[in-house]
């Protein structure tokens, strides 16, 4: 049996058709795209609004990427246990925000590489040795996770594998935030947080993006591509079975989606 069901299926099936119809209507809209390279427009000018639109079809899927990786953690891990997309006020010791400020400076002025371990290892003892005074920022947690079994809570920012340069630093402050956060108001055993790529843009090659790699440990505090979607899923097979479903969603509209884009291409028969 696998990890993903029918009923998930269903629903990964139905955030698949918001994309795809977003991106047919816009199709009849013949949108006038430019890649700014001259040479590129005269290799390929009749077949630009198409790769234009396939382009940010690639880059506005985060959001339901977010909502899929909801559908398959609550599967995998319980309704109870998940929760997406909450809005927190963190308040925080100063000398909590402090070591983290720090952790980031570092890692900013290339004076240290990231470490996950040393670096949970400094909030922890920061949240064992707390100031009197505190700081409160309100921060929005992309997913929340509950492991019953192990009482660890886990946090993960979701993104793309490419986030602009300035996106990295304050996610990283973020997540440490959200890790000193749960040590100090939740009863668990463990606090992680994640760094989550939900796919690898050089796969199979290693990810090697370094606005991300300066911040972020990939032997703890980031899980990419596979690994990812598995560890969502709690089973080995996880990733696998999402890309069939994405598979199975396009053969099953493959003329609805071929009529709808090829009207971007503007096919003149006179034309030599």
């Amino acid at each position: 049996m696998g990890i993903i069901s029918k009923k998930a299926r269903s629903e990964i099936f139905k955030l698949i058709e918001e994309i795809v119809s977003k991106y047919l209507k816009r199709a009849l809209d013949k949108p006038k795209a430019n890649s700014g390279n001259p040479f590129s427009m005269a290799l390929l000018k009749d077949f630009e609004p198409l790769i234009h639109r396939i382009h940010g079809l690639k880059g506005s899927m985060g959001s339901q990427m977010e909502k899929i990786a909801e559908i398959i953690a609550i599967e995998s891990w319980g309704k109870d246990n998940v929760k997406r997309k909450i809005n927190i006020d963190v308040q925080l010791p100063k000398n909590v925000f402090q070591a983290i400020d720090s952790i980031i400076n570092n890692l900013s002025n290339a004076s240290k590489l990231p470490n996950y371990r040393n670096e949970k290892q400094q909030i922890i003892e920061a949240c064992q040795n707390t100031s009197h005074d505190f700081e409160s920022y309100t921060y929005e947690f992309d997913l929340e996770l509950y492991d019953q079994e192990a009482k660890r809570l886990y946090y993960l920012e979701m993104k793309g594998p490419d986030p602009n340069t300035t996106e990295i630093p304050g996610a990283k402050k973020r997540l440490l935030a959200e890790m000193a956060w749960g040590f100090l108001n939740k009863e668990c055993e463990d606090v992680d947080a994640i760094l989550a790529l939900y796919y690898n843009n050089k796969f199979p090659k290693p990810y090697r993006n370094p606005k991300v790699l300066y911040y972020f440990d990939p032997d703890g505090g980031l899980i990419i591509h596979d690994n990812f979607w598995n560890f969502l899923g709690r089973g080995e097979s996880t990733y696998q079975e999402l890309l069939t479903v994405f598979s199975d969603y396009s053969k099953q509209n493959k003329k609805r989606i071929w009529d709808g884009f090829s009207k971007l291409i503007d096919i003149d028969p006179n034309r030599s």
